[in-house]
């Protein structure tokens, strides 16, 4: 069945560090069986406050919500991880999949609903799962609303404004994806590239309450933690990856961040890519990341 709405704030992505062109904006939802009941059913309770985008795709209801992707072959009888994508600066969440989806040959699909991408991309994230025909590495993705900026950081007082904003809906899109999923709410963990990555820093170092892990990739990381969280903190996971040839000071801000985490005895892991500028981690490297913030054993397949 297909649902849609022209009054939905519509998630578009562009991928300009990449030379994509930027997507049209799409909205739709397919879905077959006992989850369109339960679909359909959400879509009645929620009618008048948010919409849905993307086949296979539920935006929560909340300020600026997010775009929920489920992966493919979803089973709701199943309790899923949760990323939520943060955007980098100039670009949306849904960039970072388009990357990822350029570098394996696959550039073609930018145009593709999320969950499309996705359903693509996994093959190619976690290759040992898809040849056993495994869905053990399966998981729910959130793409964050809106467009980073330079003007997020252009000042201390627009930082902090944006991080403000963005706790909000990280809070109110994962609170909501809990309340309408099966979902496993100690492996909520949120991810970035550049502006997203600060974002997924800053965002866990103040909620540890609700997010378990970050994936921070070429990102400053100068946000430091209260003292009063730093004992919920111990229960997270953060994995963050430089560029060698990123810029020098971003390249030693970043360093002084897994510096941080060392001192305060906060899981973690920190690595330096050769040859690499300002970019995401090759993929194989988010995947190991992805493993690493949701606690799972990359030699189960």
């Amino acid at each position: 069945m297909l649902l849609s709405s022209p009054k939905c704030k519509l998630a578009h992505t562009a991928g300009r560090r990449t030379g994509l062109a930027p997507t049209k904006p799409m909205v739709s939802l397919r879905f077959t069986g006992r989850l369109a009941f339960g679909v359909l059913l959400a879509g009645a309770l929620l009618a008048g406050a948010g919409c849905y985008r993307g086949p296979g795709a539920v935006a929560p209801a909340g300020p600026a919500p997010g775009v929920v992707v489920l992966p493919p072959n979803y089973d709701p009888g199943r309790a899923y991880p949760v990323v939520e994508l943060l955007p980098p600066t100039g670009n949306t969440a849904g960039t970072l999949l388009q990357i990822y989806l350029s570098r394996v040959g696959l550039g073609r699909l930018y145009r593709d609903p999320p969950e499309r991408q996705l359903a693509a991309l996994m093959p190619y994230l976690f290759p040992d799962a898809a040849a056993a025909g495994s869905r053990s590495r399966d998981f729910v993705l959130v793409l964050a609303s809106g467009r980073g900026s330079g003007d997020d950081y252009r000042t201390a007082a627009a930082w902090s404004s944006t991080i403000d904003r963005y706790e909000r809906e990280v809070r109110a899109d994962l609170r909501a994806v809990a309340r309408r999923l099966r979902v496993d709410p100690t492996r909520f963990v949120v991810a970035g590239f550049s502006l997203g990555g600060d974002l997924a820093w800053a965002l866990t170092l103040r909620n540890p309450d609700l997010l378990r892990g970050a994936i921070v990739m070429a990102s400053r990381a100068t946000y430091r933690p209260v003292p009063a969280l730093v004992p919920a903190l111990r229960d997270a996971r953060f994995f963050l990856t430089m560029g060698g040839v990123d810029d020098p000071t971003r390249r030693r801000l970043a360093r002084a961040a897994a510096d941080v985490l060392d001192r305060l005895g906060i899981e973690h892991r920190f690595f330096v890519l050769p040859g690499v500028a300002h970019e995401p981690a090759p993929l194989a490297t988010f995947a190991e990341a992805l493993d690493f913030v949701f606690r799972r054993d990359r030699n189960s397949e």
